[in-house]
């Protein structure tokens, strides 16, 4: 008698329930994303704010497991931060709120689902990342250097958070 494959996972302990509430399996997960970040962070493209974006929010998924928390299933890293107790700085909220509609549609699609939400992104989320600047008839745009995910800005939320968890695993053992 053949077990069907479903038996066979639920014998060698690969279960949806197990995975998916396995804190180091999420950790490992959220440094593949880190790793492809870094790697793709001289590009500052779609690809390496997608990957940093997402890096945090498994690292913060990770650290409210840690912590025996259930978190919502989206993409807003804020209130994943709230959720897991992570003091940041204003800029770094900033910087998160630019990362959650990164995740959510920019890094994937070349638009959002409706108008609104690519006004929003482009008059309200964009914008305050970026610095305007005029001498006489000169114009720069440049950006927010507190506020742009820029690797170092980026690297910034992900070692607070990756202390943290590191603290929670700690203190577990």
């Amino acid at each position: 008698m053949a077990l069907s494959k479903k038996i066979v996972r639920e014998i060698t302990g690969f279960t949806f329930l197990k995975t998916s509430s396995d804190i180091e399996n999420w950790f490992n997960r959220a440094c593949s994303f880190n790793t492809a970040a870094k790697l793709l962070s001289e590009s500052l493209s779609e690809a390496y704010f997608y990957n940093a974006g997402l890096s945090i929010e498994l690292l913060l998924k990770t650290i409210i497991l840690a912590q025996s928390k259930t978190f919502e299933t989206n993409h807003k890293l804020n209130g994943l931060c709230e959720n897991a107790g992570i003091k940041l700085t204003k800029d770094q909220t900033i910087t998160l709120e630019l990362f959650s509609e990164i995740i959510i549609w920019s890094g994937r699609y070349p638009t959002p689902k409706n108008e609104g939400q690519w006004n929003n992104y482009h008059d309200s989320i964009l914008e305050k990342h970026i610095v305007r600047e005029q001498n006489g008839n000169t114009f720069k745009t440049l950006t927010h250097s507190g506020r742009f995910p820029s690797l170092e800005n980026y690297l910034k939320i992900w070692n607070i958070c990756e202390s943290e968890y590191q603290r929670l695993v700690a203190s577990s053992a």
